[in-house]
């Protein structure tokens, strides 16, 4: 019974996300990620070599969940807060960021313009299959009907679900990479707000 009653409670649970991002995200009509960073390492991939630089994983992870919890609508800027970079550094930095938002882009509009090219060709594979169980009746009559009938939903069923759930999730990733490829970075030199667990 009082497991039932614990179900409940976290089904009734409610979030309050909204009031939190206006209070500590949200002004102005801008959504500003806050980061702290000690050194080059926490931004920028150890294994990076001068010609090819690419962001820290984590890094990347950690504006990636902070962006999904914000309105599409938002602008991001990236704030920096903590060490004191070098203007090179902080070339280095919002170039990679840069870059890095860049080829993401890049990737999700080949994705969408492979699926496109894949819905494309589930509509002319219905269409035709559609024409010959309309025929073979007819004309086809000594060709089993079963292999049309499985070759027209088997067409059908890709084009629908198309349609009406991916077109809707690859719209999604789209406007999410074009948000990371969009952010803006400012520098903060602000030692004090760092945060470290040994403290707390």
């Amino acid at each position: 019974m009082k497991t039932d009653n614990n179900i409940q409670k976290f089904l009734n649970k409610k979030s309050f996300l909204k009031l939190r991002l206006n209070k500590e995200i949200l002004e102005d009509g801008i959504a500003y990620i806050p980061c702290y960073a000690q050194n080059m390492e926490d931004i920028i991939c150890k294994y990076s070599i001068r010609d090819c630089v690419s962001l820290n994983s984590e890094f990347t992870d950690y504006i990636t969940d902070f962006i999904e919890c914000i309105p599409t609508k938002y602008p991001i800027v990236l704030e920096i807060y903590g060490a004191k970079f070098t203007e090179e550094q902080k070339k280095i930095i919002v170039d990679t960021i840069a870059s890095d938002g860049d080829y993401e882009l890049g990737r999700t509009i080949q994705e969408n313009r492979h699926h496109r090219l894949v819905f494309g060709e589930m509509v002319i594979g219905t269409v035709i299959s559609g024409i010959l169980l309309a025929l073979i009746g007819k004309y086809l009559g000594d060709i089993p009907q079963e292999f049309f009938y499985v070759l027209f939903w088997l067409f059908a069923d890709a084009f629908v679900r198309y349609v009406f759930i991916e077109s809707g999730d690859y719209r999604d990733k789209r406007i999410g990479a074009g948000r990371i490829a969009s952010i803006k970075v400012e520098f903060v030199e602000d030692e004090d707000n760092s945060f470290c667990i040994s403290q707390q």
